[in-house]
């Protein structure tokens, strides 16, 4: 006998199961043979296929022609980038190996999270840029203690630390390492008791990593999730050779979204399976409800311009100097036909407008002094006659 249902799992993943029975021993036998209950999983996945035309982009971002003046001219020589194929066989892969943990499969919204990924050049200026078309999610990471800032780890995934780093200034502890040592402490408690003896190597290893990390902590400074505006790539993307198109830690870019050009930078480094990452600065921008398990970009509406080459020395952020740096790096693809976003360093203390100077003050008008009263007039006396 034979029945067929529908439905989705936990991931969004649409499913059929197909219940086939058939008679067998007795229950005691079935019991114990393992082919008697089994469930059989087949996933089956259609993996997208990269545009390159404007038409297709403008259907998810529609003001992008009009936003980069030059990007009609440069698709015409485009070529789909070989990193939207890694991106898909590195999703194919996790889902394979994934295969009997169906709770760790890629959601149906992870997998198809990249619409395109496309080289250009500037004719003229031959400038270079990598156009990605993904969604947005939040990353919260980072942590500096020089600027005072509190992180925020709301996210089940956040870490204190992000590939674009600098030398810390100032003896201001981060503020992550009385967490990190809290942990330690924690973890040196549960070594102790005995019923925790079998958890002990793997106590200690995490009690020599959280170390290892507060060293570095306390020798760098990051950038933090809320306060700085950077984008995170999938790791697989650095580190190759791919003529002037692989992008580096700290290159420059530019998030579009309605209409809005936010200047930033390569930030950090992500998950090889994953596209469409910027920090909780930008997201808060866009969304005010934008938060680490809240994103604010659910469709394929977000698009990314990076310019691969152009990272300078790491330092402390200056987001007035990356502003002005990714106005001129737009003007060489053609210009900027939208609003380039000013960012405000929050990490400052505001300063107070100066008052105006007081106006100045009218000299004293002496007094007028009082006429003296007049002496009172003599009265004569009555005379008598």
């Amino acid at each position: 006998m034979k029945s067929l249902l529908t439905g989705n799992i936990f991931s969004g993943i649409h499913y059929k199961a197909n219940l086939e029975t058939s008679i067998g021993t007795t229950a005691t036998t079935e019991r114990n043979t393992t082919d008697a209950y089994t469930v059989e999983v087949n996933v089956k996945v259609k993996v997208p296929k990269a545009h390159q035309l404007l038409d297709e982009l403008q259907k998810l971002n529609d003001k992008l022609g009009t936003m980069l003046p030059g990007l009609a001219e440069m698709l015409t020589t485009a070529k789909v980038s070989p990193e939207f194929e890694e991106l898909y066989r590195n999703k194919i892969t996790s889902l394979r190996s994934n295969l009997n943990r169906l709770d760790q499969l890629l959601s149906r919204h992870n997998f198809y999270d990249c619409e395109t990924i496309l080289d250009l050049q500037h004719p003229v200026t031959k400038r270079k840029a990598v156009l990605i078309q993904a969604d947005m999610d939040v990353d919260t990471d980072g942590s500096d203690g020089d600027r005072i800032l509190p992180a925020d780890g709301s996210s089940r995934t956040f870490q204190p630390f992000t590939n674009y780093h600098w030398d810390k200034k100032t003896p201001v502890p981060n503020p992550c390492v009385a967490v990190w040592e809290k942990r330690i402490a924690e973890n040196e408690a549960k070594i102790k008791d005995p019923k925790n003896a079998t958890d002990a190597p793997k106590l200690k290893a995490d009690i020599a990593r959280l170390r290892s990390e507060i060293k570095d902590m306390q020798m760098f400074s990051y950038l933090v999730g809320v306060a700085d505006p950077f984008i995170v790539l999938p790791t697989a993307m650095f580190g190759k050779s791919r003529d002037g198109f692989t992008p580096t830690i700290g290159d420059y870019c530019v998030v579009i979204v309605e209409g809005v050009l936010y200047p930033a930078i390569i930030g950090d480094k992500g998950p090889p399976t994953k596209m469409g990452e910027a920090s909780l600065r930008i997201c808060k921008q866009i969304s005010a409800k934008a938060n680490g398990g809240n994103r604010p970009v659910n469709d394929l509406k977000a698009t990314y311009l990076i310019f691969p080459g152009t990272a300078e020395k790491l330092a402390t952020p200056n987001l007035t100097q990356w502003r002005t740096r990714c106005e001129s790096l737009l003007n060489e693809v053609g210009g900027i036909g939208g609003e380039l976003f000013t960012w405000q360093d929050i990490t400052q203390p505001s300063v107070p407008p100066t008052p105006p100077p007081a106006p100045p003050t009218a000299p004293a008008t002496p007094a007028t002094p009082s006429p003296p009263a007049p002496a009172p007039s003599a009265v004569p006396a009555n005379t008598a006659r």
